[in-house]
């Protein structure tokens, strides 16, 4: 359904909302074959933004009245 350099990315996404600590070396390597450096920081912030707004927006709605 999706193609490689998709696939790649969901990945990263999917590692981000986990331990990104240290991140798969397979998977550092499938992202440096698809993406180039520029594209590769643009995918970390576009997930890590995402993943910080649903974290965000679950402790809101759990600490915030409204």
């Amino acid at each position: 359904m999706f193609d490689a350099r998709r696939l790649a990315a969901l990945k990263l996404a999917d590692a981000i909302c986990h331990d990104s600590a240290v991140l798969d070396p397979a998977l550092t390597a499938e992202l440096r074959e698809h993406f180039n450096e520029v594209e590769r920081a643009e995918l970390i912030l576009v997930c890590a933004q995402g993943n910080f707004n649903n974290r965000a927006g679950n402790a809101a709605k759990q600490l915030l009245d409204g």
